[in-house]
């Protein structure tokens, strides 16, 4: 009789085979045409996800005065969006960018979950306009605009409710290839809430906001560039009877710097202030305060060929104040997060992906999947420049 010895250990073969065919893939997508780095919110996040210290496409979405530099066009496979930003001769571009997320929005529906009828608490904002165009002005001037707009209704029976938000971006850059540069971007927002059913009605208060982000560049040295950045926002947006006060303000310093042609270091130190204030119909007062101590933000992107790896950390401390019915809590805490990510280079084209970092101890399957799946990526990008 033939016996079957099987595999003493299945489950660690398996995983064994599946890393040696993820290298093997890798590595022969390393000998496709060698091409310059890409830009994506994948690259980013792998560098430490602060827009301000690195020069690419995700400065979009600060500054629209840079669409005529970083025209390009992207699909984020698995956050379900995508855009295109197309030039117009050589001095001006205009964009459309589809179903894309913005903190903005992101902190409207942090904001309409906790308050009103079960319909109102029920509204998810989501985009339904992104626009962007800009021209030179003149030398090394540019000037861009960008409209934006989110909404959600909800209407059953007598019960109605609905959120918009609406956002006006006018951006001035200056120095675009000089040594030295300046890019400042002045926001306007504009929030209306409806919250109706048989015997009440309310809407927003106020519903104004502002904000103003300027960044800065300096050569230090061929390679080498120091970036200072300060951001501002103030939103008044409330149902009725609240008011509701919302203030956000960080600073920052860092170097973006390229020691050789294949390698990129950023590093930054931030810090900041960002502070909720809630006032109720009876005069008592919520407020959440969270002080960002310096946070310290790094990553490298080392290219070989087409292929670029990038490291990113990113370490938190942060002093959390909460003061609800005249009481108040403090907790100080800190936390750090770091990032590994791989891009690869065909020609105009770039496809970049945050690595699952247990693939080592679980093996991967071939390209993707989410946290608990074994996926090789977590996310990808997939971006076509229409600049280099």
């Amino acid at each position: 009789m033939i016996s079957d010895l099987g595999d003493p250990q299945p489950g660690r073969s398996l995983s064994l085979r599946r890393i040696a065919f993820a290298i093997v893939a890798l590595y022969l997508l390393s000998f496709a045409q060698v091409s310059p780095a890409g830009a994506s919110p994948m690259r980013l996040s792998a560098l430490g996800a602060q827009s301000w210290l690195v020069f690419d496409v995700t400065n979009l979405q600060q500054h629209p005065s840079l669409a005529r530099t970083f025209a390009h066009a992207d699909v984020e496979l698995f956050d379900e969006w995508a855009g295109a930003v197309v030039p117009i001769g050589t001095s001006g571009a205009v964009g459309l960018f589809l179903n894309r997320p913005t903190p903005s929005i992101g902190r409207l529906n942090d904001y309409t979950a906790t308050t009103g009828s079960r319909a109102f608490r029920s509204l998810v904002s989501t985009p339904w306009l992104d626009g962007v165009a800009s021209m030179r002005l003149g030398g090394s001037t540019d000037v861009g605009v960008a409209l934006r707009a989110a909404y959600d209704r909800s209407h059953r029976g007598a019960a109605e409710a609905s959120t918009s938000l609406r956002q006006a971006l006018i951006g001035l850059s200056f120095g675009a290839g000089k040594s030295r540069g300046l890019d400042m971007t002045v926001r306007l927002d504009q929030v209306a809430f409806r919250d109706r059913d048989e015997g009440f009605s309310a809407s927003e208060t106020d519903g104004t906001g502002l904000g103003v982000e300027v960044r800065g560049r300096w050569q230090l040295q061929s390679g080498l560039y120091t970036i200072p950045w300060i951001s501002w926002e103030q939103s008044k947006a409330g149902l009725a009877p609240e008011s509701r006060t919302l203030t956000a303000l960080q600073s920052g310093l860092g170097i973006n710097a390229r020691p050789n042609a294949s390698t990129l270091v950023v590093a930054g130190l931030l810090l900041g202030v960002d502070e909720e204030e809630v006032i109720d119909a009876t005069g008592v007062v919520r407020r959440h305060r969270v002080v960002q101590m310096p946070t310290t933000v790094g990553g490298i992107e080392v290219q070989s060929g087409s292929m670029s790896i990038r490291v990113g950390i990113r370490h938190c401390a942060g002093w959390v104040q909460r003061t609800a019915e005249g009481v108040t809590d403090e907790s100080f805490s800190t936390h750090l997060v770091s990032h590994v990510g791989v891009g690869f280079r065909f020609g105009d084209v770039a496809v970049d992906g945050l690595l699952r970092k247990q693939i080592l101890r679980d093996g991967p399957y071939l390209l993707t999947g989410d946290a608990d799946e074994g996926g090789l990526f977590t996310n990808l990008s997939l971006t076509y420049f229409l600049f280099d």
